[in-house]
């Protein structure tokens, strides 16, 4: 579905190779974790592969077409059904503005269809185990797994197709990191959803991932692969 070819990264400031003629390539329904120490360019993996980071050599491909960032209209499909969390959602979340406000800016940004929208986010929030009244509320008024389901809430609107998890629950107590992991798998069976799932934490990759890799000195290796069970 998302395929990564041969693609090298070398910070220009210290010449460091991040990425080291790296492919990857990941399937539709895959849940692919990607581990590896502080500082082994795991996020910039994940911004080169939504193309807000560019690269010295390769290729990315989603659905078989080589991306062309100078293709605004492929750019711009490619950005809804890819979707990015990270692990400060706080930061994409406008703080002068409720959290029901900044969901609905993602609908005007692709000007999707608002006759349904209601409905889809009344779902969303039921699906994440969330009450309405926080679509009411400002980031500052709400918990951390709150602001991380609502930035789900966000995301998923946009009917993705790919999610791109960059340590999305690692700022949220073990509970609450749980609960929002299970969420997400039980979406991803509704949705047969896609997901890069970038950890610090084994455990944890290991348990939500079918297959994981490990990032170390600009290569990915493979840590375990669970595809048949």
């Amino acid at each position: 579905m998302i395929e990564m070819k041969n693609v090298s990264k070398k910070w220009q400031k210290n010449e460091t190779q991040v990425l080291n003629d790296v492919s990857l390539k990941i399937h539709e329904g895959d849940s692919i974790g990607l581990m590896g120490s502080s500082g082994s360019g795991k996020s910039t993996l994940a911004r080169i592969l939504l193309l807000l980071e560019p690269f010295n050599e390769g290729e990315i491909y989603y659905r078989g077409v080589r991306l062309d960032i100078k293709n605004k209209r492929q750019i711009k499909q490619y950005r809804r059904e890819v979707q990015y969390i990270s692990q400060h959602p706080e930061s994409f979340f406008d703080p002068n503005w409720t959290l029901g406000k900044s969901v609905m800016e993602a609908v005007a940004i692709h000007h999707l269809n608002r006759t349904d929208t209601k409905e889809k986010i009344q779902k969303l929030i039921h699906a994440l185990k969330l009450n309405e009244a926080i679509l009411n509320r400002y980031p500052y008024q709400v918990s951390g797994g709150e602001i991380q389901r609502a930035a789900l809430c966000r995301a998923l609107l946009l009917e993705p197709k790919v999610l791109i998890l960059d340590e999305a629950t690692s700022m949220l107590d073990i509970s609450v990191q749980a609960q929002i992991l299970n969420i997400l798998k039980q979406i991803q069976k509704k949705r047969n959803l896609t997901f890069l799932f970038i950890s610090h934490d084994t455990e944890v990759a290991f348990w939500f991932a079918n297959q994981v890799l490990q990032l170390e000195k600009g290569k990915l290796s493979i840590l375990t692969d669970n595809h048949s069970n």
